[in-house]
């Protein structure tokens, strides 16, 4: 099929709205060009002036990308709702940071999470895992997030269009390219927060071209065909009985979530943080972002896995791909007239991704490389002008690599294995004195070596590894860098007070009042568990409410809004 044939397809609304969608996209990032050319810190943290709502909604449409609907609905599809806790998990580790990590990134005023380093850690080694680091997570890890987005909007495009859309991949990345360099983060998150509600909208229009196909024929009939399809896919925890899927639940919802490079915030959540206005912005703008990711984004997502299940059975011996369903969705089942608006929501979906991660990336090679170790003393100005380049370098670098990258499921649990060990440290460096940068420096190398060699491992087919195999990564980390500590000096006591003096962390300092600081510090955990037991009632509500059972929707959804409200009104300034 040619462009041609593919735009007579379209009606001329269709095609007014994906043109006008480009063209606003365009006008906020030249609107707002004029504030981030002043310093790298308006550039990347936009001069930590923005609010709740804005940095909350903008981490949302972050984690909206193009990727995640194919991931989620392909796990639903195989082997069910229950593998979604592979990012349910992760729950827990931004309960922590709304009680914890908020607070102490926007007070530790730093561009970028690695900038940390030099404040907790002192000397020689310090500067060796910052420059490592930067460059591990800008020009590796970075790098790989952004090639399976691109990766993710040619296997949608390919499907959605009927062609290769590479050329309609150049097209939309040039236009987040445009506002990402020319704007900074502040152009970057207005254009989010619009993209996340034209997302947002996207995703139940789908969901009503669904449930009213001719295949499907209404919501009671839906009903009727969720509850005859397999009971294992429907289950938020697997059976007990099925012994591997079950210790694969286990090592999601107690390993997965604090043992990962995500564990204190992860880059751009951080880099929000880093943005806030001030710590209560932070705060509240962190409980936004919770709800909207994993109670009510998820709504719509859950539906239309469940609908995939009904419309392409698992059984078809015409499918192979499973990652190609929500592309064939949009394409066979949404009516003339909406098509245009479902791409623009795919394309929403993607530029929010795809704009954070490059701006995020430059942010590394800029503040922790370049300024940092390259080239010192050159003003503002130069800086600026040298994260607009690497901003275009980079994403150069990410189409490179998105052409190459064909399992996106994969790619997700790969990320995560090569940092599994860092996320222990990466907390305990905030509560605890003795943590040191050889502590992370050894964790950090354990894992990318022990990541490798399992891989190397399973690719040449010598041992299936399987990913309980994987989580050894974990224990193997810790233990290689709990010795990597206690063999080697604490950090030097003044760069420890100064970290202390300006954090002000909870948990096990010299410097504190061992009574006062300990009761600060357990109170907040609780608060964290509370809050995560109501997000995860609220989840499974969701899946009641999507699975039929109203009744178990309505109490479960009382009782986690109840608990919800109660533990955001004790939040204090």
């Amino acid at each position: 099929m040619s462009y041609l044939q593919f735009l007579s397809n379209l009606t001329f609304i269709d095609i007014s709205i994906i043109v006008s969608y480009l063209l606003v996209s365009i006008f906020v990032g030249l609107y707002f060009r004029n504030k981030g050319k002043d310093d790298i810190d308006s550039y990347f943290v936009s001069q930590r002036n923005l609010p709740w709502w804005l940095l909350g909604t903008s981490m949302v449409a972050t984690t909206l990308s193009i990727d995640t609907p194919i991931v989620i609905i392909s796990w639903i599809r195989d082997p069910g709702i229950w593998k979604n806790w592979f990012w349910w998990s992760f729950l827990f580790t931004h309960c922590l940071v709304i009680f914890f990590f908020s607070r102490y990134w926007r007070r530790a005023e730093v561009i970028t999470d690695n900038q940390i380093i030099e404040m907790r850690y002192s000397g020689k080694p310090a500067e060796y895992l910052r420059l490592f680091k930067a460059s591990y997570f800008s020009l590796f890890f970075n790098l790989i997030i952004s090639a399976w987005i691109i990766s993710a909007f040619l296997k949608i495009f390919n499907v959605v269009l009927g062609y290769d859309s590479t050329i309609f991949l150049i097209i939309t990345t040039s236009v987040a390219l445009l506002y990402t360099a020319s704007s900074g983060l502040k152009g970057i998150v207005v254009n989010d927060f619009i993209q996340y509600f034209i997302a947002f909208a996207g995703s139940f229009i789908l969901v009503f071209f669904l449930i009213n196909s001719d295949e499907i024929g209404g919501i009671s009939n839906y009903f009727s065909l969720v509850n005859s399809l397999p009971a294992e896919k429907l289950k938020m925890i697997p059976s007990i009985y099925n012994h591997d899927d079950f210790m694969i639940f286990i090592s999601y919802a107690v390993v997965v979530w604090w043992s990962s490079h995500n564990a204190d915030g992860g880059g751009y959540i951080i880099q929000r943080l880093c943005s806030a206005k001030t710590e209560k912005d932070g705060v509240f703008g962190s409980i936004w972002f919770v709800l909207n990711h994993y109670v009510l984004r998820f709504a719509p997502w859950i539906i239309i896995g469940l609908c995939a299940l009904i419309l392409y059975p698992t059984e078809s011996s015409q499918l192979v791909d499973n990652e190609e369903i929500y592309p064939l969705l949009i394409k066979d089942y949404v009516g003339v007239g909406f098509k245009g608006f479902l791409i623009v929501t795919l394309l929403a979906a993607y530029m929010s991704t795809i704009s954070t991660q490059i701006n995020w990336g430059s942010s590394y090679l800029v503040n922790d490389l370049y300024k940092r170790f390259i080239c010192k003393d050159e003003t503002e100005l130069h800086y600026v002008f040298v994260s607009k380049i690497f901003t275009v370098l980079f994403l150069i670098a990410a189409l490179f690599l998105g052409l190459r990258i064909k399992n996106i499921g994969s790619a997700w649990i790969f990320l995560w294995s090569v940092s599994s060990g860092l996320g222990f440290f990466l907390i305990a460096r905030w509560f605890w004195w003795r943590i040191n940068s050889w502590s992370e420096i050894s964790a950090l190398i354990s894992s990318i070596v022990l990541s490798l060699i399992f891989y190397l491992l399973d690719f040449y087919g010598t041992i299936e590894i399987s990913f309980i195999f994987k989580l050894l990564i974990i224990p193997i980390s810790i233990a290689i860098g709990l010795l990597a500590t206690f063999f080697t000096s604490p950090e030097d006591p003044s760069t420890l007070k100064y970290f202390y003096e300006k954090i002000r962390p909870d948990g096990f300092w010299k410097f504190s009042n061992a009574q006062t600081n300990n009761d600060s510090f357990f109170s907040p955990i609780l608060s964290s568990l509370m809050l995560a037991s109501s997000i995860l009632i609220l989840i499974y509500a969701v899946i009641q409410l999507a699975t039929g059972n109203l009744f178990g929707f309505t109490v479960a959804s009382c009782l986690g809004g109840i608990i919800l409200f109660y533990i955001v009104k004790g939040i204090k300034d």
